[in-house]
């Protein structure tokens, strides 16, 4: 039995997508595999061919640990988890009894990283990392780095619809320049800045319309639908339905019925319903992603392999990697230190501004800008982290099984 600790691969998050992956590798290589899931609920029970655990069942997940290991057993434990908090997961795990080998799948939201979050990585069996900057970096911090496995994008979900304008048409948003932003509303992605750039380019673009489709739930770290009131852009702002949207959960990637025209029952502010989370990008002319620190963030490759030309924080590091030439990198206004040590960088909103207004009025540069995208994304399968972690799964057990004899 190997046990994975993380995001629920029912979910729509990073490290649901990841975890996804990572289970079904493991239980296609013929392992007995639990998902001890993270925001898992009971009705998530039976999804998968193998076994999910909701972490949360009316109390901290931490209390619902021990139990799992005891009617798990398992001879391995897979962590997919970011520096800072597999400190605490990794601790818990042992604290609730597993004593066994652990392999990490570690996230940097950030370089450099403090010696306290380091220390956890060199205690595990093997780690691998998610991106050559991180491995580097880590392998430089005498950790035991056994393989490079980026998470991926599946070519056959997300790639570019024929049905684009009809999409827009659908939306209401035929005539608009339309900006995406896909992430949870949370403080490291950054939201608030770009919408506080809309202004900005509404008026450099004026007399054309400009709308801005925001993927996440109005109210989170920030209350975006009363930011978009004090900024004067509520009538350009749109997000998913006006209240419910499950962040952790998102709408399916693909499977909706064709495209139609729009009708009247979709309320203003908001994008119909029945569009799925492909059609939501490829709707889209840009992409703006700006989080102040993170790893490969999935919307990254989802884009690009949309063909939809994309604007990203430049972080020097694993993001940078991530997005390759298909992206214009945005350079950091302002440096400052998070909470495990790493450089967190704030994008100035004019500058999120004048490299929207660049690629919305300049379709050489959005077309060069998609072309590159697409060869970009094509690098990133998923059968990379598949493979790895079967490998690093094999490795760990035989020298487990050799210890032990």
């Amino acid at each position: 039995m190997i046990a994975v600790l993380s995001d629920s691969p029912t979910l729509t998050t990073g490290f649901g997508r990841t975890t996804e992956v990572i289970a079904q590798a493991l239980h296609d290589d013929g392992h007995q595999v639990a998902c001890f899931g993270i925001k898992a609920r009971p009705e998530d029970i039976g999804q998968t061919p193998y076994r999910v655990w909701p972490a949360e069942q009316g109390g901290h997940w931490t209390r619902t640990l021990p139990e799992f290991f005891q009617a798990t057993r398992p001879r391995c434990l897979v962590v997919n988890m970011d520096a800072y908090n597999a400190v605490e997961v990794i601790t818990v795990a042992r604290t609730a009894g597993y004593d066994g080998p652990v392999i990490s799948y570690v996230v940097f939201d950030g370089l450099p990283v403090g010696e306290h979050f380091l220390a956890v990585q060199r205690s595990c069996s093997a780690v691998l990392a998610s991106s050559h900057a991180a491995a580097s970096y880590m392998r430089s911090e005498g950790i035991n780095v056994v393989g490079v496995a980026p998470p991926g994008v599946d070519a056959s979900a997300f790639r570019v619809l024929p049905s684009r304008q009809l999409l827009r048409e659908r939306a209401g948003l035929a005539d608009a320049h339309v900006l995406g932003v896909f992430g949870v509303n949370s403080e490291r992605k950054q939201t608030a800045r770009v919408l506080a750039a809309l202004p900005q380019i509404a008026r450099h673009l004026a007399p054309a319309r400009v709308a801005l489709y925001l993927h996440c739930r109005q109210v989170g770290y920030w209350r975006l639908e009363d930011m978009a009131r004090d900024l004067g852009v509520s009538n350009m702002v749109y997000f998913p339905r006006a209240s419910g949207f499950d962040e952790w959960r998102g709408v399916p990637d693909s499977g909706t019925s064709p495209a139609q025209a729009p009708g009247s029952a979709t309320p203003p502010g908001q994008l119909p319903d029945g569009l799925s989370y492909v059609e939501r990008l490829n709707l889209c002319d840009l992409i703006i992603n700006v989080p102040h620190s993170g790893d490969i963030e999935q919307v990254i490759l989802e884009a690009q392999a949309c063909g939809v030309p994309l604007i990203h924080t430049d972080d020097h590091g694993v993001m940078a990697e991530a997005v390759g030439p298909g992206g214009i990198l945005l350079q950091a206004a302002d440096i400052g230190i998070g909470r495990a040590g790493e450089q967190i960088r704030h994008v100035a909103t004019s500058d999120i501004a004048a490299a929207a207004v660049e690629v919305l009025t300049s379709p050489a540069r959005a077309a060069t800008l998609r072309q590159a995208g697409l060869a970009n994304a094509a690098r990133y399968p998923w059968s990379t982290l598949s493979s790895e972690i079967c490998k690093a799964a094999a490795s760990v057990l035989r020298s487990e099984s050799l210890h032990q004899a």
